[in-house]
């Protein structure tokens, strides 16, 4: 048996497009003033992440009657996408006095108040080997700010402990893409699967319709 229990095999950061231009400049002031070591102020936010929970699943069934009454269980109708709960975590260290607590709330609150309300961009995860190789990345695509937990401030906290806060995301989609050193698997979707195809594409249908009359016409032609 070969077992590794190494937990720190994977790499996240916050897209750099999700912080304006004007708030990177405006902070980047502060962190100069206090000689904050990282070239802009997301490597300062991403350098504070302490952990991610990657999204639960669960399959949902339905419920019909059979013979002399027994209870059937079955599988729902539903798209892969929608089995996982939506949403993700991500928990950060609270460091420098709370400033990156506080840089996050101006990034979430700008996004909000963008006249422009599209989605942040597509959040990944990427998860290595212990050779440090990728094996796979996690893309969550049509991204939102859902929600930034509380900051606990307290004048009789004297003892040095480690404080820290989450930032929640909510998103419509998600890819696993695997990254095998092979052609023909090279960023293979494990999602592409015919249940999650566009249901109002009728094309194959129409196709494989075509195909049937032709055999049919040849069979009223031999007989």
């Amino acid at each position: 048996m070969r077992i590794n229990s190494q937990n720190n095999q994977f790499i996240f950061n916050l897209p750099q497009g999700i912080i304006t231009k004007e708030v990177d400049e405006n902070f980047q002031i502060l962190l100069d003033k206090n000689f904050i070591p990282y070239n802009d102020v997301m490597d300062y936010i991403n350098s504070t992440i302490k952990d991610v929970v990657f999204p639960s699943m669960s399959y949902d069934t339905v419920e019909q009657k059979g013979y002399h009454g027994k209870s059937l269980k079955w599988r729902e109708s539903g798209n892969i996408h929608d089995k996982f709960s939506g949403e993700i975590d991500i928990t950060f260290r609270s460091v420098d006095s709370h400033l990156n607590y506080f840089i996050i709330m101006e990034i979430a609150n700008r996004f909000y108040l963008a006249d422009n309300p599209n989605y942040i961009q597509p959040i990944t995860i990427d998860i290595i080997d212990k050779d440090g190789d990728l094996i796979y990345t996690i893309v969550l695509r049509d991204v939102l700010i859902s929600s930034l937990s509380e900051l606990r401030l307290s004048y009789n906290s004297t003892e040095f402990s480690e404080h820290t806060f989450s930032l929640q995301f909510k998103y419509n989609f998600i890819d696993i893409l695997w990254k095998i050193d092979r052609d023909y698997l090279v960023e293979k979707n494990i999602f592409d699967t015919e249940q999650i195809h566009d249901p109002y594409d009728v094309s194959r249908l129409e196709a494989e319709m075509e195909v049937r009359k032709a055999r049919n016409y040849d069979n009223i032609g031999k007989e």
